[in-house]
């Protein structure tokens, strides 16, 4: 049953459960709300404790719009720890039971798409069976991409053509057909390279089973950084995509940037107002800030190389220990503690107002993953990117910010670490390639 005529269309959108996904879902669903529609945000009830705050000031500010938390069955599938986000997985060796357990929300959207009917649902491109339940109601349903269009698009051509099959040796380029460009990729840095095991190529391959399921595509992308690519992916796979890009603009200068992903928590404004504090003591565009996200874990010698290299370059810095590495920030290298005590480098352990961050005017460069969410919130910032891609599909996101967007430069990752086993994946990006490439964006 649809909405009446004349009234607020009825929208759920549900992340996979982890920030890179469930940060710009949420924004989107702010975004329609804001527009008009009725917008209700499915997360599960870890993510709904972060998030929950900027939807109910948007609530508050008279948007239609709310929250419906969702308890993973975690013991069905065997997941014990109360783990309901990806990022707070101890271990890789839960990814599987994590996701067994996200699929077996299905019946549990399904029911609710049953008593609570809407006019759309857009479903995260990995959770394909919100789309089938939206189908078997009728329900029109629509794809939000992690990521661009570039990055889709390349991976589409590599699992249709495998051209990676055909060269003798992880570090020999091949180049990816059918694309607009001609762009080159290497073994080393492919997706599959840094995801390895059978749930991980099947998280890869379900965007095919999406691309079946969709009326079309939601991207949190603009023309500006890959129209090409809006348009090459929109042909391919012959679905329609609407790019709505930078969905971070839609977090204003309160508490919905100061606090965003990490609503709820008592430290995050008082972290996030002294981080700002910082920032306001220094010029205009000479602080390189450094953060790699929430799932990254760099092994303890990358961390001791990356501290060196920027207590070494002579520029300011804030550099988020977050993530998985969070525990190791009182362990960091006495240079890089010289260099917090002289107030050349800010160290935060855990979370970061990243936007607001990046909208600083002393932030003059941005060291990142190249996650997708970063790549445009630095672009909606007009910040430059200093690319160090780590796993999945960020070598990608690299290839379109330095090779064709021109927003960014690579620092020298030739290689990721596999995701789960970086502990034995040594240093990839030594200190002294990390001060030269770090010191001209000071």
């Amino acid at each position: 049953m649809q909405s009446p005529e004349n009234a607020a269309p009825r929208v759920y959108f549900i992340p996979f459960p982890t920030p890179g996904h469930a940060l710009p879902m949420c924004d989107l669903a702010r975004l329609f709300a804001s527009r008009g529609a009725d917008a209700t945000l499915v997360l599960t009830r870890a993510n709904a404790a972060r998030l929950g705050g900027a939807v109910a000031r948007a609530a508050a500010a008279g948007s239609r719009i709310r929250v419906h938390a969702l308890a993973l069955p975690a013991e069905a599938a065997g997941l014990t720890g109360g783990h309901e986000s990806a990022d707070d997985l101890p271990s890789r060796e839960l990814a599987g039971p994590f996701a067994v357990a996200v699929d077996l929300l299905a019946p549990l959207f399904a029911d609710l798409l049953r008593r609570r009917p809407a006019d759309a649902v857009v479903f995260d491109g990995v959770l394909p069976w919100a789309a089938t339940a939206a189908a078997e109601l009728r329900v029109p349903r629509y794809a939000f991409t992690g990521t661009g269009c570039f990055a889709l698009s390349v991976q589409r051509a590599l699992l249709l053509h495998a051209p990676q099959d055909g060269v003798a040796s992880d570090d020999e380029p091949f180049l990816v057909p059918g694309l607009p460009d001609a762009v080159r990729l290497t073994k080393s840095r492919l997706a599959e390279a840094t995801l390895p095991g059978a749930h991980s190529r099947e998280f890869l391959n379900r965007m095919f089973d999406g691309e079946r399921a969709t009326t079309g595509w939601v991207v949190n992308s603009f023309a500006d950084l890959e129209q090409r690519y809006i348009e090459h992916y929109e042909k391919e796979t012959g679905k329609p995509v609407f790019a709505v890009g930078p969905v971070c603009l839609v977090n204003g200068d309160g508490d919905d940037v100061m606090e965003r992903g990490r609503g709820g928590e008592p430290c995050a404004a008082t972290d996030a107002a002294r981080a700002l504090a910082w920032l306001d003591a220094k010029p205009a565009r000479s602080v390189v800030y450094v953060c790699f996200g929430s799932l990254t874990r760099f092994p303890d010698e990358q961390v001791a190389e990356l501290g060196a290299g920027l207590a070494g370059s002579g520029v300011n810095f804030v550099w988020v220990v977050g993530g998985k590495n969070a525990s190791a920030a009182p362990l960091l290298p006495d240079v890089v503690h010289a260099a917090v005590s002289s107030g050349r480098g800010h160290v935060i352990a855990g979370w970061a107002p990243q936007v607001a961050v990046l909208r600083h005017a002393a932030v003059g460069a941005f060291v990142t993953h190249c996650g997708w969410g970063a790549v445009t919130e630095a672009a909606a910032a007009g910040v430059p990117v200093l690319a160090w891609p780590v796993f999945a599909e960020q070598f990608y996101n690299e290839a379109l910010v330095v090779g064709l967007a021109g927003t960014g430069a690579g620092v020298g990752a030739e290689r990721g670490y596999v995701w789960g086993g970086e502990e034995s994946g040594g240093v990839v990006v030594g200190r002294k390639k990390v001060a030269e490439r770090v010191a001209p964006h000071g």
